[in-house]
């Protein structure tokens, strides 16, 4: 039988302990421990900023709290400190696009796949497994991963969720067990990428034996997960949405996201009949993805609990008590270090973490960076080896050597990246002209940044392509050998009288050289192969013959643009420099260079400029350099000069968005000027000049557009274009 003084002793020891789970307020003050549990629901989840801006105007104090996907996300960050203007600052800068765009971006692929001749206009690009299985996820998360790393940095080392500013929960699904899976150990930020992982769009997160997706399946308010936590109250933030009418239940999609709300709607129910008090926040008007209105979604989160303000009152505190919470949170609150070296690096196996840390070590050295940089380097990675993602944290302890750590997902297997487009061009006295151009790039399990590019063009200039690209572990040199095939027109003008030849090539290229970055790359090599002509027409005495051709060469390209189609900012020069060995043997140069310059938020500024010569040489018809079509003196028609050199130069603007067409899709308007100067032949040097305007719409496989031009003699053309710009 126990002492009294050892009652009396374990009394003490439970009221400490019940003292120290309810934070800093002194028994008595506190009507009870608050926990608030946050629903999920996409871009709606903002609202939960809303909330806590008015939680923390009438000193309403979170004793704990947990969320379910967006939900997980904001109970999350203010889980670590964070404020309703931290977040509210960090929905503001936040770039969506980049967050839910299922494609890499395209400024942020390898430079391998921004070569002229595989490059693609839209944005559009398909994840396949091995035998082109279906991916796991749309979207590999990859953005958010780094969003959740940079914003919970400084809680690498916290593994006990209770050990937070505010203790934390979320819910994610377990695809084995078919169960709820409540996260409060571990990785915070790898926890909040399981329970944002919505099923089909972002891949599931693997984390000891399981397979997590988003917890709203099972739990969309997690009211028994704050209960659970010790709230004595718990306070549920949940979304009213619209009643579908049955005319609106029509298409497949329709049905499907219908489907999916019954079962979500049903364990709402049943969570919400067990919180003490429910903000409803009135969501009509905005749908899951509608994150670009943050600030209105925001704005109704606080409105909703202006709402309840009556029955949020009991559970305000004095000035006196909110300090000492506030202070009580600051206490636990850590500071993040703003820069530090890269000391661990984790991957898919050991040979990619030796080629992946020899990489970051050459880009970065062992200096210490900022997670600007850091990040900069890991997206760029990620893009080339096409891994579903990466994170990284920050490493310290005894024994440590401090710094970041950096992980890479698990690539699951065989990637087929497939890139579409379209290109089409339509305009009086000229050939119609329809390519389908499907890009792809494989990158094999068990390799680093090794990959097969293939690009096939279906339609008016049809071929196929194939390069192995083979860099040299994590060193910035590579090897790409190269077979291909094709057809290509050139076409020849007497006044309006046209005539079509064909110029059918097959062959093979090897080259070396260094680059395996996004932006930058140099290659040496030779092109080798037969060309087939369709006639033997002569021009200036040089009689086009059909024959074999080895052609040494340098090539280089620079490209930091940020889209193939319609670019904002960034510049591309690409070029090569060679002698081609044939029945007329010559020297060239090519190269092609544009620049965009943000003027404004909806202004850029551009130039381009393109230079074709074979240095004085005569060429044969079929290898003469082409002139005339949009972006080459867009007022006169497709390839209506053909010159030994050639010299184009243009500039002009372009605004983007000025209007909204329609909900969501957003015009670019583009005013050019350009001008030419070819060597003709026999025909002497002529000077050309063009003006245009033109009106585009991006869309997934290439910018569509209208572009209205005249030459110097004011004579005006008509193009209709989808493709680039």
């Amino acid at each position: 039988m126990k002492s009294s003084f050892q009652v009396a002793a374990l009394l003490f020891v439970s009221i400490c302990a019940l003292h120290s789970q309810a934070g800093p307020e002194v028994a008595g003050r506190r009507p009870a421990r608050v926990g608030v549990a946050l629903s999920g629901g996409g871009a709606l989840g903002l609202a939960h900023i809303g909330v806590i801006r008015y939680f923390e105007e009438h000193h309403i104090p979170i004793d704990d709290i947990a969320g379910t996907s967006m939900g997980g996300l904001v109970g999350g960050l203010y889980a670590v400190g964070m404020d309703s203007q931290q977040m509210t600052r960090l929905a503001e800068h936040a770039d969506w696009d980049a967050l839910l765009n299922p494609n890499p971006r395209f400024i942020d692929q390898p430079v391998v796949d921004k070569q002229q001749w595989n490059r693609t206009f839209g944005n559009l690009t398909l994840r396949f497994g091995k035998g082109l299985s279906l991916p796991a996820g749309l979207n590999s998360g990859e953005s958010l991963a780094l969003l959740l790393s940079r914003n919970t940095l400084a809680y690498s080392e916290v593994t006990d969720f209770d050990k937070l500013p505010t203790p934390f929960r979320c819910v994610a699904t377990d695809l084995i067990s078919k169960n709820e899976v409540v996260l409060g150990h571990g990785s915070l930020a790898l926890a909040m990428r399981a329970t944002m992982s919505i099923p089909a769009i972002f891949t599931p997160v693997r984390m000891d034996g399981m397979v997590l997706v988003d917890g709203g399946i099972v739990d969309t308010i997690p009211v028994a997960v704050v209960r659970g936590m010790g709230a004595q109250k718990v306070i549920a933030v949940a979304f009213r949405s619209p009643t579908p009418k049955p005319e609106q239940l029509k298409s497949l999609p329709d049905i499907l996201l219908q489907v999916t709300s019954v079962a979500s709607e049903q364990n709402e129910r049943r969570s919400l009949a067990s919180a003490d008090l429910i903000i409803w926040v009135d969501t009509n008007r905005f749908s899951l993805t509608d994150y670009r209105e943050w600030r209105a979604i925001i704005q109704l989160g606080y409105e909703a609990a202006q709402k309840k303000a009556a029955e949020l009152k009991q559970f305000e505190v004095s000035a006196e008590a909110w300090k000492r919470y506030i202070q009580f949170r600051d206490a636990r609150m850590r500071t993040a270090h703003d820069r530090g070296p890269v000391v661990a690096v984790t991957g898919p196996n050991p040979a990619f973490e030796q080629k992946a840390q020899a990489e970051i070590h050459r880009k970065l050295g062992d200096q210490a960076v900022p997670q600007h940089k850091l990040e900069g380097v890991l997206t760029g990675m990620v893009a080339a080896t096409a891994v579903p993602g990466a994170s990284y944290g920050w490493q310290e302890g005894p024994g440590k050597r401090e710094g970041y750590k950096v992980n890479f997902a698990q690539r699951p297997g065989d990637q087929v990246l497939v890139r579409p487009s379209f290109q089409f061009e339509l305009s009086p006295g000229e050939p119609s002209r329809t390519i389908l151009r499907i890009s792809t790039a494989t990158v094999f399990e068990n390799t680093y940044k090794d990959r097969l590019l293939t690009t096939i063009n279906i339609g008016y200039d049809s071929g196929i392509q194939t390069e192995y690209y083979r860099p040299f572990g994590g060193s910035a040199f590579f090897v790409a050998p190269a077979l291909f095939v094709g057809r290509y027109h050139v076409n020849s003008y007497q006044g309006p009288v046209r005539s079509s030849d064909t110029r059918d090539r097959f062959g093979g290229s090897l080259y070396g050289g260094i680059g395996t970055w996004r932006f930058a790359q140099l290659r040496v090599g030779m092109q080798a192969g037969y060309d087939s002509y369709s006639s033997s027409q002569s021009v200036d005495g040089i009689k086009a013959v059909s024959g074999g051709f080895a052609a040494p060469e340098v090539r280089w390209i620079f490209d930091s643009q940020d889209s193939g189609e319609l670019p904002t900012r960034g510049t591309l020069a690409e070029g090569a420099i060679g002698y081609t060995f044939r029945n007329i043997s010559y020297p060239y140069l090519q190269h092609r260079f544009s620049t965009f310059l943000p003027a404004g938020h909806l202004l850029s500024l551009f130039a381009r400029a393109q230079d074709d010569t074979s240095f004085g040489r005569k060429l044969d018809h079929f290898e003469q350099f082409t002139g005339g079509g949009e972006g080459q003196l867009s007022a006169f028609r497709y390839q209506e000069f053909h010159a030994n050199t050639m010299l184009t130069a243009g500039a002009g603007a372009i605004i983007h968005r000025p209007i909204a067409w329609r909900p969501s899709v957003y015009p670019g308007l583009v005013v050019s000027y350009e001008i030419g100067r070819f060597d003709l032949g026999s025909q002497g040097w002529q000077t050309h000049q063009s003006t245009s305007a033109g009106i585009f719409f991006p869309t997934p496989i290439g910018a569509a557009g209208l572009t209205l031009s005249f030459d110097e003699a004011g004579k005006a053309r008509l193009r209709l274009m989808i493709g680039h710009l």
